[in-house]
């Protein structure tokens, strides 16, 4: 409370530290079970959503990886054009860089 002796400085009487982890106003008094229950929940539904996100995001790696273009060369032989269609990004590369993004995409999303 406040006291007047020390000129309206607010003394704390008590050395008691707050033993819940979430904001909720009495969270510490409820049983323990609908803690566990309502934490069990929480983190069930946070899952969900980032499995949801990563799912998205590699959606979107698998169509950066499979655009491909139409390359055109003239054969000076035979005087013809050729047309090939091959993929912009090489196959090794896009999948070893890609993979080590996508598999850590749920820490990216995280922090």
């Amino acid at each position: 409370g406040i006291n007047a002796e020390y000129g309206g400085i607010i003394i704390e009487y008590t050395n008691e530290t707050c033993e819940s982890w979430i904001l909720l106003p009495g969270e510490n008094l409820w049983p323990g079970w609908v803690r566990g229950f309502l934490y069990i929940g929480f983190m069930f539904y946070l899952f969900i959503g980032i499995a949801i996100i990563s799912d998205i995001f590699m959606g979107a790696i698998e169509v950066i990886t499979s655009k491909k273009k139409i390359l055109t060369r003239y054969d000076p032989v035979t005087k013809e054009a050729r047309t090939k269609e091959v993929l912009v990004w090489n196959e090794t590369v896009a999948n070893l860089s890609l993979m080590a993004l996508g598999s850590s995409a749920p820490e990216i999303l995280l922090a």
